[in-house]
């Protein structure tokens, strides 16, 4: 059976920048109650009382001067920048963004705790802190965090793969660990040279002991489903099974769902059921290696919703509604109250907005590049057209 738990503090709703800033962790919440609708009767446990990290525990990834910084204005309150100008500081903002990794944190403590267990934190995923700043609505880095205490916790894990996503690169866990071996990283998002924050190149392998563990996928604005499932599926298993991981950390950003107001990328469900799909079996495959999700980007409430509703579900071994499945009316009355804008009515996919780019030979041309890059062949799998 399936041992799944989801970590879900009401004060993570407490993350918040504001009426006109484009994150919110209202789509977050809004998410968690449609899955505590849809999951009645699953074998899941909730933990809904999560403490912020510690300044010890924050300084495992995070240097003293930037925690006195984030205190000293989230004590003024008055919405002064924390980095370029994306990330605002906000009354109590030191403490929000303290919980927030202690949920991911507690959510990687859990996991560690037995073979197969799968953790959800839907408000983490906050991937673009560094140690020393915010950057991209991101005050404190809790995937980070959480790697950190896989890594250097009493558990000591010799080997965490992290896989991203979401639309926008992972920036601070990538050169956070870049010359760490103790960690694969593995990214898909949109190409650098048209989005946020820009990095991500194919050439970034990591050096030192990372050299060749840091693994970059960028895809042009425009590209969905045909893009990245075909590369997907030739590289992230081969890499897994090569890795050998003994925690799998998915960051499930739905910000590269087609769509997205904030991104170019045009995934559907079937991209995301997919990815999970193949983590969950790679887990098995592995020796009941430990999964923790956190849901990361995504600023099209509709897409967020449901999106990490139905990957919640997959994590507790229920299988997702239909496309068409109608949505509870309770549930759609306090979404239209939340963002004021009409309820979606099931789980049907927006529309994509572009017309994709992609083509096959544009598949075998990235593989080459990132074959070039890692020094390995990454083989079609078997039974592919």
């Amino acid at each position: 059976m399936t041992e799944a738990r989801i970590v879900w503090d009401p004060r993570f709703l407490a993350y918040d920048f504001g009426p006109q800033h484009p994150f919110t962790e209202r789509s977050r919440g809004l998410a968690v109650e449609l899955l505590r609708r849809l999951s009645e009767g699953a074998s899941v446990s909730w933990e809904e009382q999560v403490d912020p990290l510690s300044r010890e525990e924050l300084e495992r990834f995070h240097r003293r001067e930037y925690i006195d910084l984030v205190e000293r204005l989230s004590a003024r309150g008055q919405g002064e920048p924390l980095d370029a100008g994306d990330t605002p500081s906000f009354p109590g903002c030191h403490e929000a963004a303290a919980r927030m990794a202690g949920g991911t944190v507690a959510a990687a403590r859990w996991a560690m705790g037995g073979a197969g267990r799968r953790a959800f934190q839907p408000g983490g995923g906050l991937h673009h802190a560094h140690p020393d700043r915010a950057s991209g609505f991101c005050i404190y880095n809790d995937l980070a965090l959480a790697i950190r205490y896989a890594l250097d916790g009493p558990l000591h894990l010799a080997r965490v793969a992290y896989l991203d996503i979401d639309a926008h690169h992972g920036d601070g866990v990538m050169y956070g660990f870049y010359d760490d071996g103790r960690l694969l990283d593995i990214d898909f998002h949109q190409d650098g040279r048209t989005i946020f924050p820009g990095t991500g190149a194919v050439g970034e392998t990591g050096r030192g002991d990372g050299a060749g563990l840091k693994v970059n996928v960028p895809l042009p604005p425009g590209a969905g489903d045909e893009a990245f499932l075909p590369i997907f599926h030739r590289v992230v298993p081969e890499l897994l099974r090569s890795y050998r991981p003994q925690l799998l950390v998915l960051q499930h950003g739905v910000d590269s769902h087609a769509g997205d107001a904030l991104a170019g990328l045009q995934y559907t469900h079937r991209a995301y059921a997919e990815a999970l799909r193949v983590v969950l079996e790679l887990a098995h495959e592995l020796g009941e290696t430990p999964v923790l999700v956190t849901g990361g980007g995504g600023y099209t409430p509709e897409n967020v919703t449901r999106t990490l509703a139905r990957a919640g579900l997959r994590l507790f071994g229920c299988p997702p509604p239909s496309l068409d499945h109608p949505l509870p009316e309770g549930w759609r009355s306090e979404f239209r109250l939340q963002f004021g804008q009409e309820a979606p009515a099931d789980f049907g996919d927006l529309a994509p907005v572009y017309r994709s780019p992609w083509t096959e030979h544009r598949t075998e041309k990235l593989i080459e590049e990132l074959e070039e890059a890692m020094g390995r062949t990454f083989r079609a799998p078997r039974g592919a057209g």
